[in-house]
Formats: C-alpha cells, structure tokens, sequence
C-alpha cells in the first residue's frame, strides 16, 4: 500500500468510497456487491461499509422501495455525500436515476459523475470555510478542528484474462471492454495456442469459443479442466448457439458459465465479476458461515 494525502484537485488519483445501499434485498445486494467488486480495479473504486462507524460517501438506493427513499431523505444527502437512485420514480429527482435492468458501466459513470462534483464541492470549502480542512475525511463543522489523514490506496489488481476466439471483431470487444478494469488480457486464435498458453501462465478467467480452427471450446475445456495445472481457472465458453443441449455440452465440457454470441457488455462484467479471486473469497466465507 502506498501512502498519499487525501486530494481534491485531481480525477486521476486513484480513491476510495464509502457506498451505502439502500432498500435493496439480499440477492440483491450481492449481485450489486459482486459487480462493485470491479471498480478495485478502477480509478474510483466503490466499497460496502466495513463498520456502522463508517461515514457514507455515496448513496444507491431503489428508487422502486418507498422505505428506501425515507431511508435516504433521514441520511440527509448533499454535494458532500451524493445519492445515485435505481429504478423509477413518480417525480422528478435532484439526483441521477438508473433504469431498471441496470446497465453496469452506465452505473459507474453516474457514480463517477456525482463523485467528481463532490469532489470539488469538497475543494471549495478547503478554500472557503475550513482553512486546513482536508476535504475528504471530514464532512461535517463538528470535524473541522480534527486533523487531516492519510488516506491509504491500495495498489490494483493485476488479475489475467485470456480470450480465445478466432474472430478479430469479438478480440477487439473484449480488448475494449476489459481495458478500462486493467486487467492483464491475452489473446489466443486457436485452442491448441490456447491450451499451450494456459499451461504457461495463470489465468482468472478464459473467454473460450466454440468454433474455432482444429479442435473446438469443448476439447479445449476438457484438457483444461483435466490438467492439475489449469483445473482451478473459469472457463467462460462463448457461442452463437444457445439451445439446452449447446449449454449441457458445455457443462459436461467442464466450463464454468456460458454466454451467448453477441456478448453484452453487462453479461461480461457480471459474468467476470463473479469469478474474481476476491469474489470467490466472499463465496467461500458464505458457505463456510451456512456449513
């Protein structure tokens, strides 16, 4: 971890908010947990309360839960400490609003937006009211006699990423949408390279297709899945066919999920999220809690 003085003055310095959920359930809320767990490897990353004693940053809240609004009007929101609302709502709204089914990035650019203006909502009063207020720990008059601290930033992930698929269209897709994660991604046009690369290096996750030159996604998976080396790596496998019985041979290949060509940007990031280390260190802990 390396160490930096909390500023206000610049979008690139990699930071760290506080994101409280409101009114969503469960499921939910793990499925929007799992996603959020991608923005670690962004310039702005979003994170749960780890303790009661944490001071929100930044509300999401669904807007379709009428307690969940209540909830939020009590917190207060403000410049300071903004609010992004998912679903619909009845009037119009001081905050942003991200329709249902959520599309991801979308979300993390409203999230991003309203940050940005706190940011320099902070800045202002750095200038204006607070004299050495750092802008950023404190938020409230009560804290402006406690020092500025450190605000630690954790150093990005370097998860890899392997994609196999003969077509240079589906290269360029992924290339673009995996490169604003930072993630460490290869590139494979035939199972035998990809098989050869897999056994080279570690991978999070490999993006398989189906059809391909020499041997197909499904013999690729199985010698994967087969090699003590490279069992443990998810194998996404990538088809223009979707029928019950594409997905079993799939399955019975070993793969660990399977998406339909075209791929969406959402299904791709939800899909990869889930098979990050840190998101199967969640799972785990949940099953070894329930055992």
């Amino acid at each position: 971890m390396t160490q930096v003085l909390a500023s206000e003055n610049t979008d690139q310095s990699p930071r760290s908010f506080v994101l409280e959920m409101l009114g969503f359930s469960g499921p939910e809320k793990e499925m929007l947990a799992s996603t959020f767990r991608l923005t670690s490897r962004r310039v702005f990353t979003y994170n749960e309360p780890a303790s009661p004693a944490d001071r929100s940053d930044v509300y999401l809240v669904n807007a379709d839960n009428p307690a969940a609004l209540a909830q939020l009007q009590a917190r207060s929101p403000n410049v300071h400490a903004p609010a992004v609302l998912i679903g619909k709502i009845s009037a119009p709204s001081s905050w942003p609003v991200v329709e249902k089914p959520v599309r991801w990035m979308r979300l993390f650019e409203q999230l991003d937006a309203v940050m940005r203006a706190a940011l320099q909502q902070r800045a202002r009063r750095v200038q204006t009211e607070m004299g050495d207020w750092d802008g950023h720990t404190f938020r409230r008059a009560v804290d402006r006699n406690a020092p500025p601290v450190l605000a630690g930033v954790e150093t990005r992930p370097t998860d890899s990423v392997l994609v196999v698929d003969d077509s240079a269209t589906v290269r360029a897709f992924m290339r673009a949408k995996l490169a604003p994660f930072r993630f460490d991604v290869d590139y494979a046009e035939n199972g035998e390279t990809a098989i050869d690369m897999a056994q080279s290096k570690q991978y999070t996750c490999i993006f398989l297709d189906i059809m391909m030159p020499g041997i197909d996604g499904y013999q690729v998976c199985k010698r994967i899945k087969s090699s003590p080396a490279t069992k443990d790596v998810a194998v996404v496998m990538l088809s223009s066919k979707s029928s019950s019985f594409d997905k079993f041979r799939g399955s019975w290949a070993g793969c660990n999920a399977y998406l339909g060509k075209p791929v969406t940007e959402d299904e791709l990031l939800a899909t990869i999220a889930r098979f990050l280390p840190s998101a199967r260190r969640v799972a785990t802990a949940i099953l070894e809690k329930a055992s």
